[in-house]
């Protein structure tokens, strides 16, 4: 089973993959994960990665995409060795149809294909609101959020009464900005999972439980001779 979970900034995403991993036993393939990993063991591929990123670069299709090749061939011998591990959920990768494509020669030269694709959908405000809400720690960089995770006394600091300020990316502005990019350059890659009908959508401003379950309804294969009648 192969999963691509997409949604912006905002939307649950990494709270989700956390808690869709060891429900559907995959493995994540995430690209921020796979370049610090290559980096740490200074594999070519890795060192490549981080000479770009610590030049402020972004990463080449040809280096992520061999990254990603790099982590299918460990999860064969991973899923060889345990039965319970069923495939990858990818997070933050593939971006674009050109990726999106290499994906696909990589898993057809395996044997395997992409099985879903899930975006969390949650309005455009709302977003706004999870995300211009939070507040960090002037002191220690503890995170609060003015609704979901308020401190005790507004302003400070729960752990050591700092101050807590709103970062110049998080004012709502910046965040509507940020957005808009990411829906832009998102949707061509989303019009292609769509016309290949492996798109699903699910309500991503229901309760977190909920969200949960209706990923898994959603890439859980519907058995055989389900919604026949006699």
């Amino acid at each position: 089973m192969h999963v691509i979970l997409m949604g912006p900034q905002g939307s649950g995403k990494g709270t989700q993959a956390e808690r869709l991993l060891p429900r559907l036993g995959l493995v994540s393939i995430a690209t921020g994960e796979l370049f610090r990993n290559a980096a740490r063991l200074g594999t070519p591929l890795g060192l490549r990665a981080k000479s770009l990123m610590d030049r402020g670069e972004l990463v080449p299709d040809d280096v992520t995409i061999g990254l990603v090749e790099e982590k299918l061939d460990a999860l064969g011998v991973l899923r060889s060795r345990d039965p319970a591990v069923l495939g990858a959920l990818y997070d933050g990768f593939p971006r674009t149809e050109a990726q999106a494509r290499a994906l696909d020669d990589a898993l057809g030269r395996r044997s395997e294909r992409v099985d879903s694709v899930v975006l969390i959908d949650v309005p455009r405000e709302r977003l706004v609101e999870r995300l211009a809400g939070r507040r960090v720690c002037a002191n220690g960089g503890h995170v609060y959020h003015t609704v979901f995770n308020p401190p005790k006394v507004e302003g400070v600091c729960d752990i050591c009464g700092a101050p807590l300020v709103q970062r110049a990316d998080d004012t709502p502005d910046a965040v509507r900005r940020r957005l808009e990019t990411y829906f832009r350059t998102t949707e061509p890659l989303l019009a292609f999972y769509r016309g290949r009908g492996l798109l699903k959508t699910v309500d991503g401003d229901a309760p977190i439980d909920e969200v949960t379950e209706a990923i898994v309804r959603a890439v859980q294969p519907v058995p055989s001779g389900a919604g026949r009648v006699g």
